[in-house]
């Protein structure tokens, strides 16, 4: 039985690695953004509701904000993608431990350790590599939207750690407030295509329902910027599935160049090195 100092990491690397299959799955969905955004949100609800037995949600500012601060995440970071690169949208968004440092600093008056800001500068190193081989200018609006993507996901971290926010409870009303954003646009976006209709499926239970019900688990044992770090991996193992369903569906694969491995190899070791750090150095643990 994993311990509960470990069980907050290991819920975030679960929740990361049920993220990362985002980008195959809705490579096979040929519908508009919204509508993708309105069932998977759905669903998700549909399975925060099973897991928790229960529609409660109390409406704190915690969780208020922390949900708000998802829905943002999620619709920013799809309009992204539309307009711009995905490799430019993934890196931009992945400021969100910079602002979790800067919300802390603002908000909390609480400077950055050392240790935290060598784990953020060398973790972004590697994103940088891990592109190096295929990002391109993108437009600027993109651009934008992917930054706020961060900026409103790093707002995920740092509110579902206030004490009057219960995660499950933000993160269902987050699902809800994108279902209703969403499912209009259903009505004349979606058709019977059956592809489209499991990897939806596959994105709302899986993708989303059962990667939030990891995180609000691991948020509430994990510090923020730990968290935010351990997400890393799901941008690392994105292009991982691309490449298998690339490989056997399509002509020709996407095979990641050699930067992308080595700041992957760089994510991955930063977050596992910054994990055994905190081990070591309990005093160190951010209970923010």
């Amino acid at each position: 039985m994993l311990s509960e100092k470990r069980k907050g990491p290991f819920c975030m690397v679960a929740a990361s690695v049920c993220w990362s299959f985002g980008g195959v799955c809705i490579a096979f969905i040929p519908w508009g953004a919204m509508s993708i955004i309105g069932i998977r949100s759905l669903l998700a609800a549909i399975v925060f509701i099973i897991y928790k037995k229960s529609v409660k949600v109390e409406l704190t500012k915690g969780n208020m904000l922390s949900a708000l601060c998802l829905s943002a995440t999620i619709i920013l970071f799809v309009f992204a993608n539309k307009l711009t690169t995905a490799a430019a949208a993934i890196l931009l968004q992945f400021s969100a431990p910079i602002f979790i440092i800067l919300i802390h600093l603002v908000f909390y008056k609480k400077k950055p350790r050392l240790s935290e800001t060598v784990a953020v500068l060398i973790t972004i190193s590697g994103m940088l590599l891990f592109f190096a081989d295929q990002l391109d200018g993108g437009a600027l609006l993109g651009n934008l939207f992917a930054i706020l993507s961060g900026l409103a996901f790093a707002g995920v971290f740092v509110c579902n750690k206030r004490k009057d926010a219960k995660p499950e409870q933000a993160l269902f009303l987050g699902f809800l407030i994108n279902a209703a954003a969403g499912l209009p646009f259903v009505f004349f976006q979606v058709t019977a295509d059956f592809v489209a209709w499991i990897a939806v499926l596959f994105l709302g239970i899986v993708q989303v329902g059962f990667a939030y019900i990891f995180f609000s688990i691991g948020i509430k044992r994990t510090p923020a910027l730990l968290a935010c770090l351990i997400t890393a991996m799901e941008p690392v193992l994105n292009p991982i599935w691309v490449v298998i369903a690339t490989s056997f569906f399509m002509a020709e694969a996407e095979i990641p160049g050699f930067f992308s491995i080595i700041g992957g190899a760089v994510i991955v070791l930063t977050v596992v090195f910054y994990n055994i750090w905190l081990e070591k150095h309990p005093q160190k643990l951010d209970k923010q």
